[in-house]
């Protein structure tokens, strides 16, 4: 049976996977990120960078399950947001791939600022207000300090929009990441030409959105040589790398929500329609009828890193973690950061669940991994926290895409129920109220 690619565009880094029709992975490569900064505020990737990463994590994911390239059999990806770049009317690349945490264009005008802080945009686009990570906010950074460099821009494209285009020539990208941009709406599936109007955005240099996980196209001769594929391989588009990894978690299938602990912290929740709640993202779901809500919190797990290089530096995260079951010092200390991470995360569950009730919860990213971890969250959330056999989450949400898109499942429910399955389940003893868990957020 012919193996599925799953590629995670993570910030900090690139995940390769390849699973088999049952959703077990057969091999893993994975590649850290180093960005570049070459000012203050930015925060970039060559383009050729991100090409070697991407062909050295397959190279390694080939490798582990002892196969060649041809015997992928389709592939699609999860991707961050507002990571763009600028190409030219000959479709060459005319800046690095300007990540989205780069904070070069500052602040939104105060009149744009006032457009996405109205009730309409919410609703229509759903989230608001712009913050400086807005990758409009740095298009109109490059129109003001570099504008012969943007008289010469053709295309807009996000990362994913990008890999897209390069791999099947399709000018094509996915919903579930445009709805990030504050550009799409929600509700009618299209570029808002009031928003486009709002920020000066020529909707002819934007890609298409499709459905995520839709198929488009197939690998090229161009997206092979890329990548070092074979040629003619189904493509899907992916979507959100937070909205995949709960695919990949079994969101809707076993658990009602899913929470995140990575390099940001998220929880994300499926709901009917979209609102204007503050402080929520929302995004068009697999279905096409629901949408994912999704909250964040960007100071995440890295309060165990930055402890780690302040009082740990011999000891590696894992090794921080293994301790946290000794109640002295450190392993006390490390324990009240990952009490403190999951009452974080408490509150981003509130915020997506709406007043929902809320059966189980699965748990996604690197903080997954540990077990006391786990059982940390369960009792602080109070629900049972559900662990799905596959580490690599956003690749097998990926690799489900994939799927149906060769046509192994006839769509991506199918090729959930066939391919993402339950481990373990951590059920809350103690709960919030245990004085054990009194650390403030």
């Amino acid at each position: 049976m012919p193996l599925l690619l799953g590629i995670d565009f993570g910030t900090t880094y690139f995940k390769v996977g390849l699973f088999d029709e049952r959703g077990d992975l057969r091999g893993l490569g994975r590649v850290a990120v180093e960005k570049r900064i070459a000012r203050p505020g930015w925060c970039e990737l060559p383009v050729e960078t991100f090409w070697d990463l991407l062909r050295h994590g397959l190279r390694e994911a080939l490798a582990a399950a002892a196969a060649s390239q041809s015997d992928i059999g389709a592939l699609s990806y999860s991707s961050q947001a507002n990571t763009f770049v600028l190409l030219d009317s000959a479709d060459r690349p005319l800046t690095p791939l300007v990540i989205w945490t780069d904070t070069r264009g500052g602040a939104a005008p105060a009149e744009w600022m006032a457009f996405s802080e109205r009730e309409a945009f919410r609703h229509t686009v759903g989230f608001g207000p712009l913050t400086p990570e807005s990758a409009v906010c740095k298009w109109r950074w490059f129109q003001r300090q570099e504008p012969g460099l943007w008289l010469r821009v053709a295309r807009v494209m996000t990362i994913s929009d990008y890999f897209t285009f390069a791999i099947t020539g399709e000018p094509a990208g996915d919903a579930g990441t445009a709805a990030l941009l504050g550009l799409f709406d929600l509700r009618r599936n299209e570029w808002w030409p009031e928003a486009l109007a709002a920020f000066g955005v020529d909707r002819e240099k934007l890609s298409r959105p499709l459905p995520p996980g839709a198929r488009c196209g197939t690998v090229s001769r161009t997206g092979a040589s890329l990548l070092g594929l074979a040629t003619n391989i189904p493509y899907a588009v992916g979507g959100l790398d937070h909205q995949v990894a709960a695919v990949g978690s079994g969101l809707g299938r076993f658990a009602d929500l899913s929470i995140s602990t990575g390099t940001v912290l998220a929880a994300v929740a499926l709901v009917d329609k979209v609102n204007g709640i503050r402080g929520c993202f929302h995004g068009p779901h697999i279905d096409g009828r629901r949408f994912y809500r999704l909250a964040f919190d960007p100071v995440g797990a890295g309060q165990l890193e930055d402890y780690r290089r302040e009082f740990a530096r011999d000891q590696t995260i894992e090794q921080l973690v293994a301790l946290a079951a000794d109640p002295t010092s450190p392993g006390r200390a490390v324990r009240e950061i990952m009490q403190r991470v999951a009452l974080a995360q408490r509150k981003l569950v509130s915020r997506v669940a709406g007043g929902e009730k809320i059966r189980a919860i699965a748990a996604t990213g690197g903080g997954a991994r540990s077990s006391l971890w786990l059982q940390i969250k369960a009792d602080i959330l109070g629900v049972p926290v559900i662990v799905p056999r596959c580490a690599e989450r956003a690749c097998l949400g990926a690799a489900v895409f994939a799927a149906a898109a060769a046509g192994v499942y006839r769509d991506a429910d199918e090729a959930i129920a066939a391919m993402i399955r339950p481990d373990r389940v951590f059920e809350p003893a103690g709960g919030a109220n245990d004085p054990a868990y009194s650390v403030k957020p």
